[in-house]
């Protein structure tokens, strides 16, 4: 467990002591807050359940003074796009998701709960804990930084978990002119912020071949069942551990009978990847392979792509995080730097070239498991070390 605070110890900076004041004397109502959103089901599917989340977020924002747009959607929830003004020019991205993987019903078998320093709920770290610490730090800043602080927006988004298929525009609308983007997914559960992720690929292979009777006229048959098992192996096999390339075959779907010569055949893929690059490469290779009929007859078809583009450090990843080093510093903490595999946002962010930081909420760990828990002594002096970061950013940044 990482050790966020190592003496009651600040710098003179008159402005960062009352927001870290201000952040200190705001636990309690943090933690009902946050108790509150964790005890409600918000699968990434259950459109209704994401916007009772949502609806929760809003009155914190209404009861702030934070105006915000709403902007639904047909099958998930809506965004929230909520913007806090600053007397300066330019503006600062936090972004956070609403829903959780966890089906309707999860809550009343799980619910928040707190075990000595351990927090724990369905979703408390991945990620409504980021969520309270984004509200929280930019009330803060509205509140004592005003005349130093360009515009901060808050986006909150309803289906991060399923690969942001409709946020992805959103994330990408909303980024484009910002001066940074903070996203509030978790630190690593030995402290680390995230400097660089994994992106993810969906894809999807279907076979035709030709039916026939299995015994009587095998040989009249053109079996897709068997094209695809040719297939996998030799996909299978373009798996790269030194390159940290993943493939994994999700679902797999083919034939009508037992006595029946297969006339199609469906499979899924799943691919991780540290660089768009390497996905390119693996793209190329599979399409050869489906491409190509080993059983003469078949026909195949190749659909899908990247999902989540991958967070690659760049020269604005790495200004974020010594800004970021900088403000753990104001705040006598100890912070390092991980590559994780996970896809995230901050992945759609990154790849803009706009500079990007994330798993700046509260340390915590066992995401999606049932033992997902965060660490009670990392809230608040994250969510100082979020407010701090911004505010400094934005000092370096000369606006």
């Amino acid at each position: 467990m990482e050790k966020l605070l190592k003496e009651d110890c600040y710098t003179e900076d008159a402005v960062l002591q009352k927001i870290n004041n201000y952040l200190d004397s705001q636990k309690e109502n943090a933690l009902r807050f946050l108790e509150e959103i964790v005890n409600i089901d918000s699968f990434s599917y259950d459109k209704d359940g994401v916007n009772r989340v949502g609806a929760v977020i809003r009155k914190r924002l209404e009861d702030s003074g934070i105006p915000y747009e709403i902007r639904e959607n047909g099958e998930f929830g809506d965004h929230i796009i909520a913007v806090i003004k600053g007397k300066k020019q330019g503006k600062i991205l936090l972004m956070g998701h609403q829903d959780t993987p966890h089906p309707p019903g999860t809550t009343l078998q799980r619910p928040f709960k707190i075990e000595g320093n351990l927090l724990r709920g369905p979703g408390v770290s991945d990620m409504k804990a980021g969520l309270v610490s984004m509200i929280n730090a930019a009330i803060a800043l509205q509140e004592f930084a005003y005349e130093e602080m360009c515009d901060i927006e808050l986006l909150f988004t309803p289906e991060e978990e399923i690969g942001s298929p409709i946020s992805r525009n959103v994330i990408a609308e909303r980024a484009k002119d910002a001066l940074a983007v903070f996203n509030l997914e978790a630190a690593r559960p030995d402290g680390s912020i995230v400097t660089s992720r994994k992106g993810s690929a969906h894809m999807k292979i279907e076979i035709e071949g030709r039916a026939a009777h299995a015994g009587a006229f095998i040989e009249d048959g053109i079996s897709a069942n068997d094209e695809l098992a040719l297939k996998m192996v030799k996909i299978k096999q373009l798996m790269d551990d030194k390159k940290g390339t993943t493939v994994n075959f999700g679902k797999i779907e083919g034939g009508i009978s037992n006595n029946m010569v297969s006339p199609y055949a469906v499979a899924t893929i799943h691919s991780a990847f540290w660089s768009e690059e390497d996905f390119n490469e693996l793209y190329d290779q599979i399409k050869e392979i489906v491409a190509t009929p080993y059983i003469p007859g078949t026909k195949s078809k190749l659909t899908g792509g990247i999902g989540i583009q991958p967070m690659e450090k760049h020269e604005g990843v790495s200004k974020m995080y010594n800004v970021v080093q900088k403000a753990a510093e104001v705040l006598n903490l100890t912070i390092t730097e991980q590559r994780t595999k996970g896809a995230a946002d901050a992945g759609f962010t990154a790849s803009l070239g706009v500079p990007t930081i994330c798993g700046m909420g509260p340390v915590g760990g066992n995401w999606h498991a049932v033992d997902e828990y965060m660490e009670l002594d990392t809230f608040i002096p994250r969510m100082k070390l979020l407010a701090n970061s911004i505010l400094l950013f934005v000092r370096e940044s000369k606006l």
